[in-house]
């Protein structure tokens, strides 16, 4: 059976226009990178055979949906907030290829966001059109991976053949700010061709809202040669900090930081600055996921990034839990040790901050929270806010920094909680309720508890 590599993954999905967490086999990821640090001192397939049954839902591609499929996707956007004039839905389709024998042996899902500017109906047109163009890397008639399918599958079906376990891709995407100046998407390709877990990587596409112009980072800054010399000095700088050691598989060199950060559209704006997205493999292992080394704006106006890419809404930064296992009984490991440090309360020092999310103690089956802030254990401080919500939910892969008011000092703790609902709907499936619980820590060194909201404070905020 043939393997396909990553880097090769990568570079036929992701460059071929443009130049931690294990997943369960066969399930893309949820979204898991390394917590990112704040500032530190310094290709086409063939048609398929005869023996085969291509059904796909879309006539030409993937992403050239029928009427019908585009309402689909209106009525389950995963997003529609609006930042002022500008929107953002998602388009959804499913691809299919079969065998003979009507056994799927490759799926691909592609979903694909879909601009909309009131007043701008060109520059919104000129953005789909670049995002119609990157996509068509993603058709199932131009995936490299249908095609390994076809094949391994006619393997399987030989006298020393195996069970085809199917095999799949599925493109993702996220909005990671959205505002009158800048509009980018993370987009995430995984890859699975059997094994105990896919492959995956994300990209960035980033487009100015008063253009449409797809931006290039060699273009973001008043000196090019000056901002990527001191960005690098920056990110090797951040390479040695704590929260990154355990990540990576040493201290990268030079020459492969700038490499693997700068080589590519492997970057995004966020609404905590821009990052640089590195996929599993490259720089550490698989279990260290997506690893994303942040530049804060603050940085990067001092370092030359233009004015008109300056960002003046809510800071958010986005975190992901910690999770550790034992090697040997499998049973999870919670010791407290920070992911990331921040200054919370704003005197100056960074705190070390380490979320567990939901540990279950495998004598009793109880569950909790351990959240600890330079050592100490809030967990139950966050369990003691969500409270019944915790019996129908669960806490989402992630939780932010969050600061409300940039005026204050101070950085609120966004948890994010998802709740369940019975749902009346035919399909039966249950509503899915958003919710953030946000946390103060205060100059006495307590946790406090602030406000419930509705929603996620991670979606870039309406106004």
């Amino acid at each position: 059976m043939k393997k396909k590599t990553l880097s090769v993954l990568l570079t036929a999905a992701f460059l071929a226009l443009a130049t931690s967490a294990c997943g369960a086999a066969n399930t893309p990821p949820s979204g898991q990178d390394t917590a990112e640090t704040p500032a530190v001192d310094e290709s086409a397939s063939s048609a398929p055979e005869d023996s085969e049954e291509n059904t796909s839902d879309a006539e030409e591609t993937d992403t050239n949906v029928t009427e019908e499929d585009a309402a689909k996707a209106e009525e389950s956007a995963v997003s529609d907030t609006a930042s002022g004039t500008i929107s953002v839905t998602f388009r959804e389709s499913l691809d299919e290829i079969k065998g003979d024998d009507d056994t799927v042996i490759f799926t691909n899902s592609v979903q694909m966001p879909v601009v909309s500017i009131e007043g701008a109906a060109d520059i919104a047109k000129k953005i789909n059109a670049d995002l119609e163009e990157y996509y068509k890397t993603f058709s199932t008639n131009n995936n490299e991976t249908a095609e390994m399918a076809r094949e391994d599958y006619a393997a399987s079906l030989e006298e020393d053949g195996w069970d085809f376990p199917g095999y799949s891709t599925d493109i993702s995407a996220e909005v990671t700010r959205m505002d009158e100046n800048i509009v980018s998407f993370r987009i995430t390709l995984y890859d699975f061709t059997g094994g105990a877990h896919g492959n995956y990587g994300s990209t960035g596409r980033n487009y100015s809202v008063k253009t449409g112009a797809l931006l290039v980072f060699d273009e973001i800054s008043e000196d090019y040669e000056a901002f990527h010399a001191t960005v690098l000095d920056y990110m090797i700088n951040l390479a040695d900090t704590p929260a990154y050691k355990d990540k990576l598989f040493g201290p990268p060199s030079k020459a492969d930081l700038d490499s693997t950060l700068f080589d590519g559209d492997g970057w995004i704006f966020t609404q905590s600055g821009i990052s640089f997205l590195v996929p599993p493999y490259s720089l550490g292992p698989y279990a260290s996921g997506e690893i994303s080394f942040r530049l804060p704006y603050e940085k990067a106006y001092e370092l030359g990034l233009k004015a008109d890419f300056r960002y003046d809404g809510n800071f958010v930064d986005k975190r992901y839990y910690i999770c550790k296992y034992d090697p040997e009984t499998f049973e999870p490991v919670v010791d407290g040790d920070p992911d990331c440090y921040f200054d919370l309360n704003g005197d100056g020092t960074e705190e070390g901050l380490a979320l567990y999310g939901q540990i279950v103690d495998p004598a009793t089956g109880e569950s909790g929270y351990a959240f600890y802030i330079d050592g100490k254990d809030f967990g139950e401080v966050i369990a003691g806010q969500i409270g019944e919500d915790a019996k129908n939910g669960y806490m989402d892969t992630s939780y932010a920094l969050y600061d409300s008011d940039p005026t204050d000092g101070l950085t609120e703790i966004a948890v994010l909680f998802t709740q369940f609902a019975e749902s009346s709907s035919e399909s039966g499936s249950s509503d899915s309720l958003p919710y953030t619980y946000l946390f103060r820590y205060t100059p006495e060194k307590e946790l406090q508890f602030l406000e419930k909201r509705d929603g996620f404070v991670t979606v870039p905020a309406t106004s």
